[in-house]
Order: C-alpha cells, then structure tokens, then sequence
C-alpha cells in the first residue's frame, strides 16, 4: 500500500457516512489501522519526533474510525486494533527492526500524503480530505501558547464551555474510607486552585465536581452518570476505590471518557494493551506487596511461613493478593503454601480471620 493510497482509502471509508457506515468502510478503516498505527507507534519511540505531530495523525485518524463505524462495537474494535498496531511499532524500533530516521520519513510521508490535494481520487476522497487535513497550526509545539493565554476556539466538547474545564470525581465521602477520599479531593482542588490562579487553561478555569459512591459499587454506577449525565463532565479524575473501579472504569470506557489518577493499584486499571482512555498515576498493588514481600524476606530475614495475606475479600484484595504470590514465585517459593485471610468489605468482622491467623 503507497502513502497516496491511504488518502483513497479514507475517502472511500468516509463516502456517504451520513449515519450508518457500509461494511465495506469498516473494512477499509481496519486495514488502514493495521498500517497507519505502525508508523504511528515507531514515531512515538523516537524522542526527537514532535509528539504533537504523532498526537495529530492519532486525532485524525480517530474521527475516521468514528466516521467509518456504524456502532459501538466495531468502534471498540477498530480502536483496540489500532491501539495493538501502535505498540507493534514501538516494538519495532525496540528491536532495532526500524531506526528513526526511517521512522521521521514514513511519518513525514504520512503527513503530505494526507494533507495533499485529493483532486484526483474523485468525489469519495473529499470526506477524506476533510477529516484527514493538516494546516501548519496541527504541527505546531504544544507549549507554543502560553496555558495562560485567552481563549481559544475549539469545537464544542461535554464539560468545556468558553469559561471552564469540569471534571467529576466519585469516591467513598461517607463509610469507611471518607476520609482518604477527602484528602485526594483536597489534592486535586489545590491543584485546580493553583492553575486556575495562574489563569487557567487558556482562560478556562477548572473545575471538580464530586460525587459519593460509598465506597460501594453497588452505587458507583449512580455517581457516575450523576457526574456524567446530569454535571456533563468532560472527564473522571482521582476516583478512588478498587471495589468501585469495577463498575466505574467500564462505565467510562463506553463513553469515551478520560479516566485520569485514580486512587487504586488493580488491575482494573492496567489492562495489556492499556486501555486507551486510561491513565495511572501510582505504583499497582502486585507491584507494591511483590517489593514488601523481597524487603522482608531479603532484608528483614522472614521465612516463608511467617508472611500471611490479610485483605478484603473482593477485586482490592485479590490484587494485593497476586503481588505476594508473584513475589513468592519470583524467590522459587511455592506460591499455594502463602495463608490468605480475608474480610468483606465495608465491616469490621475480621474475628474470624484473627482466630485463623492465632491458629498459625
């Protein structure tokens, strides 16, 4: 497939998509997101390639997929296979199979062929032509304008108007964890206080909303479409709770919304390939219980039998639960032997478990 091919490609995917796309298109944006994302991926593992270039082909080529796809699903599946093509550049470069001169050029390529003139390709490439333009403002650093500046014009978008950015929060404000919740809630309002006193960005002020799920997932979804349906937030920010993040991160991911610094280190928020709307910003619980496993057996001298797991009988504890065992196989210890005690959630009724734990 030539680089001018791909203009064709994405004007015949987009022909005639005035609400439900042909098979045919799908197929089209599924082939084309086997070879774009590559050159996409091997972009982004070269450091002196601008990301805001990258981030410009990746925003393009999203609203093909948008355009191209008559439903949710074939969304979901056309963004997860551009997502695995990305990462297969990355890799590429990794190994050394692509150097990132070759890289700069195919990515360059890229960018004139998609910016080009589409005179050629007939009526069905003008949709292309629209979607897929590049003007001289795309490729333009990110720190170009000042955070601080005036406002600028952009598309209409949930939780943005002219004068602020709204975020939603959903943790446990009440029960047993209120007051971790409140503490996280108190972080990201210092933060927001402080951008917002150096105006903002681009003039916009940002704003928290926060709604009280309980530290329940039984009312998590409740809290999310509060903040999603009726506060109309552009993202989730700082949610805290993994019990809670079952039911919240689904709920975010079927919208399309950014799902930024939550307060857990499940797996929930760790899926391989990373989901794409996700983003973490705190060590995961294997990985945390894996290096108290190493720092008690290595340094503090512990055997084996002198480790128990004490954990809540949900997806918390279970991740807690899987770092330890990785640890315990890491050493060349039998992981079945490790004594795991547990507790439901949301009680004090850990007798039980106390009197198991004495027994040993």
């Amino acid at each position: 497939m030539t680089f001018r091919w791909i203009v064709f490609a994405l004007g015949a995917a987009l022909a005639g998509a005035s609400g439900a796309a042909r098979a045919d298109n799908v197929d089209i944006v599924r082939d084309l997101a086997g070879r774009v994302g590559p050159i996409m991926g091997s972009a982004s593992a070269c450091r002196d390639i601008a990301r805001p270039r990258i981030q410009m082909i990746a925003d393009k080529f999203a609203a093909v997929i948008r355009e191209a796809s008559p439903n949710e699903a074939d969304r979901d599946s056309l963004t997860r296979l551009l997502d695995r093509s990305v990462a297969d550049g990355r890799d590429a470069v990794a190994r050394g199979q692509i150097d990132c001169k070759l890289a700069e050029r195919q990515l360059a390529q890229l960018e004139r062929s998609i910016s080009a003139p589409a005179a050629s390709s007939g009526a069905a490439a003008a949709p292309a032509a629209t979607a897929m333009s590049v003007t001289p403002t795309d490729t333009a650093p990110l720190n170009a304008t000042p955070l601080n500046s005036a406002p600028i014009s952009i598309p209409p978008q949930r939780g943005i108007t002219d004068r602020e950015i709204r975020f939603g929060m959903a943790a446990g404000f009440t029960g047993p964890i209120k007051e971790l919740a409140r503490q996280v809630k108190l972080g990201i309002d210092t933060a927001f206080n402080r951008a917002n006193d150096a105006g903002g960005v681009h003039g916009r002020m940002l704003r928290l909303i926060a709604a009280d799920d309980g530290y329940d997932p039984a009312k998590a979804l409740a809290a999310m479409r509060q903040l999603y349906e009726k506060e109309q937030v552009f993202g989730f920010i700082g949610n805290v709770g993994t019990p809670t993040a079952v039911v919240a991160v689904p709920y975010a991911l079927e919208r399309r919304a950014l799902f930024f610094g939550a307060v857990t280190g499940s797996n929930v928020v760790r899926s391989d390939p990373p989901d794409r709307y996700v983003f973490n910003y705190r060590a995961s619980y294997a990985e945390e219980t894996d290096a108290t496993v190493r720092y008690l057996m290595k340094i503090r001298r512990l055997q084996p039998r002198q480790i128990a797991v004490f954990a809540q009988n949900d997806a918390f504890g279970d991740s807690g639960f899987a770092g330890v065992a990785k640890a315990f196989r890491a050493l060349g210890l039998n992981d079945s032997a490790i004594l795991r005690l547990g507790y439901e959630r949301n009680s004090v009724n850990v007798d039980e478990a106390l009197k198991t734990l004495r027994a040993q």
